[in-house]
């Protein structure tokens, strides 16, 4: 008798267990308060639908014309499966908001129901890039206060960074870039404390750079480029140790190289070019030893060119031209092989041999040496070793000798562009 009832209960059990094997497994629906929100939303603005729309994704071009992601959203529909919506496993909120490149046109408001408190409370990401959104960004954006990324960049937003945007304590990347934002950066986003990524180029932003933003020490990309900022770069940067890439470019930036640099030495990429720098380039530059590309062409630094610039192993890309720099030219003791491929050292003041040591150089394809006083000949044999080179700037060389385009030509079996 108890072996049958054993036997049943091992029964009982496996039919149970088969039930739960075979059920349709649960899922968590769109909240309706949420989806309703999010079709108020789309409804606030007008989508228009261009015959080509190509939008920058993931480091490439993507025509998204043939389907605007809110095509999917629809009343009767579950909207964590809308396209550009993504909620949470378990609670179903909407956790993720990406509407970039979704051909939306009009002024994102203050009563939107995208900042109602009760709407979104769990969302941590808003993407709207590369829309056509005008106006200017709403104070009550805090009320997004669990966000960790925000990108509104490449539409026609314009006017002051609102200062509440600083109490998005959560954020750790922040892109404002390609709008028309004027006035200064408020220093409250120096109280972004986890910013891994700041971008705010391509604006009208004026002034100084708030040195708050120093005070983003775990900062890893910041972008300042194509804007009318004027000063010194602050002090404050130099506690920036986590920085990779910097750009300041396109502004009106004045004073000596900024040392303080220096201490960055995880950088790979600096951007100085077309500012007002003035003084020379440090000696000492080697410091920053993960520098792959480093541009400061466009400025106004005098002085010998460090040669041990050239030493830096990482470098594949040099632009220093239209400075005035001036002396002769060595690049030092190149390792070998270079991993160079552009080097830029035209309108400037170099007097003086082009350095037979320029052949260690084997893997350039970008070379300009245009406006160089060579003071006599040139023995083009040099560039023989040169196997790589696509794109060649020799015009207004100053030398005594006959550019024979023949003997160039033959040096530079890939040449692509040649400008004498």
């Amino acid at each position: 008798m108890s072996s049958i009832h054993i036997t049943l209960s091992f029964l009982f059990l496996f039919i149970f267990n088969l039930q739960d094997l075979f059920a349709a497994p649960t899922r968590h629906l769109c909240r309706p308060e949420q989806r309703d929100a999010l079709l108020e939303f789309k409804n606030e603005f007008k989508i228009r639908k261009p015959s080509f729309h190509d939008c920058y994704i993931n480091g490439s071009y993507v025509n998204v014309s043939s389907y605007p992601k809110t095509e999917s959203w629809k009343n009767n529909s579950d909207c964590c499966y809308w396209d550009g919506v993504k909620c949470h496993a378990k609670s179903g909120e909407v956790i993720e908001l990406d509407l970039s490149c979704s051909c939306l046109h009009g002024r994102l408001h203050s009563n939107s129901s995208l900042f109602r408190l009760q709407n979104f409370p769990s969302l941590t990401t808003l993407h709207l890039s590369q829309n056509h959104l005008s106006g200017q960004i709403p104070s009550i954006i805090e009320n997004l206060s669990n966000l960790t990324s925000l990108d509104l960049s490449a539409n026609q937003f314009f006017g002051q960074i609102p200062f509440s945007l600083g109490n998005i304590s959560h954020l750790t990347s922040l892109s404002l870039s390609g709008n028309q934002f004027s006035g200064q950066i408020p220093s409250s986003l120096g109280n972004l404390s986890y910013l891994t990524s700041l971008q705010l180029s391509g604006n009208q932003f004026s002034g100084q750079i708030p040195s708050s933003i120093g005070n983003l020490s775990h900062l890893a990309y910041l972008f300042l480029s194509y804007n009318s900022f004027v000063g010194e770069i602050p002090s404050s940067f130099g506690s920036l140790n986590q920085l990779t890439r910097l750009f300041v470019d396109s502004n009106k930036l004045s004073g000596n190289f900024p040392i303080l640099l220096l201490n960055l030495t995880k950088l790979s990429f600096l951007s100085l070019s077309s500012n007002q720098f003035t003084g020379t380039l440090p000696p000492n530059i080697t410091s920053l030893s993960n520098l792959e590309y480093f541009f400061a062409d466009g400025n106004s630094f005098v002085g010998s060119l460090p040669s041990s610039l050239f030493t830096i192993p990482s470098l594949t890309t040099i632009y220093l031209g239209n400075n005035n720099l001036n002396g002769t030219l060595e690049f030092g003791n190149i390792s070998s092989p270079s991993q160079l491929q552009a080097l830029g050292l035209g309108k400037n003041n170099f007097r003086g041999p082009i350095p037979r040591s320029i052949s260690k150089l084997v893997n350039l394809e970008t070379l300009d040496l245009s406006h160089w006083n060579t003071q006599g000949p040139v023995d083009f044999t040099i560039f023989s070793h040169l196997k790589s080179i696509q794109i060649l700037t020799l015009a207004h060389l100053n030398t005594t000798s006959t550019i024979d385009l023949n003997a160039i030509l033959s040096c530079f079996k890939s040449l692509v562009a040649l400008a004498l």
